[in-house]
């Protein structure tokens, strides 16, 4: 009966060290697979522990496959291409435009200003000029080079505005109601004197300090090589903002310092791009038999570089493909928007 009853003692022994051995087992297996997936080098220790564990470490190379996430953090690196949007600060069109100039005969000399924008523009520090030196007006003075007499850097009356899409015109000569039947918005005089027009008076635009307009009308704009700008200045800044520009030369015809704006060596400027690159608008040969010729833009800047420039907007007003954008007009339409825009 004893040895019965040891025999059954050691039987029963021997089943739970089995039961137990068969649990350990379960739970290391178990357990080296979670270090498998924290770790493939905690899996590997799990593959010592039992052949199972080895499994469990292949679980460890599942972790690695998290690295590849970190390769997903090379994606950060592309939101560096946002950088790229500086590219993009500019708009062409964003700011007024010079949209006509008319040529000869001498009656009929003008410049259009267009306001392309969904908004009023109030123009109390806008000026005219036709001289490259117009950027002194901040400091003086302004000594234009050329021919005496015909050069002009003239401010627009305070208080004058111009709507959303409308034009504006400002006559260079009295004879202006006598060549297109209607009166100019604003005139260039040398005595800063309106002109009586229709059964009205036009304002004359401001002369400022440092600026003048010549006595030589009907010659102050020139039919083989000038240029035109509009540009702003708010009375106390050491640089000026160009807002549009525009330069022509006739075919035969050259250029000079005087013609074509570059600020580039000036202090305080970003380099505008060189007087001998510029694109001119290209009107035709002088008419003298008195057939009146103007040049009109057809095209909203363009080739014109839209940042990292000394305009309004930062543009560089200097770089637009003139002679694109601008075409001869044998019949100049003053104060009423270019059909071509």
């Amino acid at each position: 009966m004893r040895r019965h009853f040891l025999g059954c003692c050691v039987i029963l022994a021997s089943a739970v060290a089995l039961a137990q051995a068969g649990c350990s087992s379960s739970d290391s297996s178990n357990g080296s697979g979670g270090s498998g997936g924290t770790a493939g080098s905690t899996g590997g220790t799990g593959g010592g522990t039992a052949g199972s564990g080895g499994t469990a470490g292949s679980g460890g190379t599942a972790g690695s496959g998290g690295s590849a996430g970190t390769g997903g953090s090379a994606g950060t690196g592309g939101s560096a291409g946002t950088g790229g949007t500086g590219g993009s600060s500019g708009t062409a069109g964003d700011h007024l435009l010079i949209s006509e100039v008319g040529l000869e005969p001498g009656t009929a000399e003008f410049i259009e200003i267009y306001n392309p924008t969904s908004a009023e523009v109030d123009l109390s520090n806008y000026y005219v000029a036709d001289n490259s030196a117009y950027y002194k007006i901040t400091s003086g003075p302004w000594n234009p080079q050329g021919t005496p007499q015909t050069d002009f850097l003239a401010q627009f009356p305070s208080g004058t505005k111009i709507a959303a899409g409308a034009v504006l015109v400002i006559g260079a000569d009295p004879g202006f109601e006598a060549e297109y039947g209607n009166c100019p918005d604003l005139i260039l005089a040398s005595n800063g004197n309106a002109l009586n027009c229709g059964s009205g008076s036009v304002p004359a635009m401001t002369i400022p300090t440092n600026g003048s307009v010549g006595s030589k009308s009907g010659s102050l704009i020139s039919n083989d090589r000038e240029m035109i700008v509009l540009f702003s200045w708010d009375g106390s800044a050491s640089t000026v903002k160009d807002v549009d520009y525009v330069t022509w030369q006739a075919a035969g015809a050259s250029f000079d310092d005087n013609t074509r704006s570059d600020k580039t060596s000036v202090s305080g400027y970003q380099a505008d791009t060189a007087r001998a690159s510029q694109k001119p608008a290209v009107p035709s040969p002088a008419a003298d038999g008195g057939v009146v010729v103007a040049i009109e833009r057809c095209g909203i800047e363009n080739g014109e570089t839209l940042s990292g420039g000394n305009g309004i907007t930062g543009h560089d007003e200097t770089s637009e493909d003139m002679g694109a954008s601008f075409k001869t007009a044998s019949t100049p339409s003053p104060g009423t928007k270019n059909s071509c825009l």
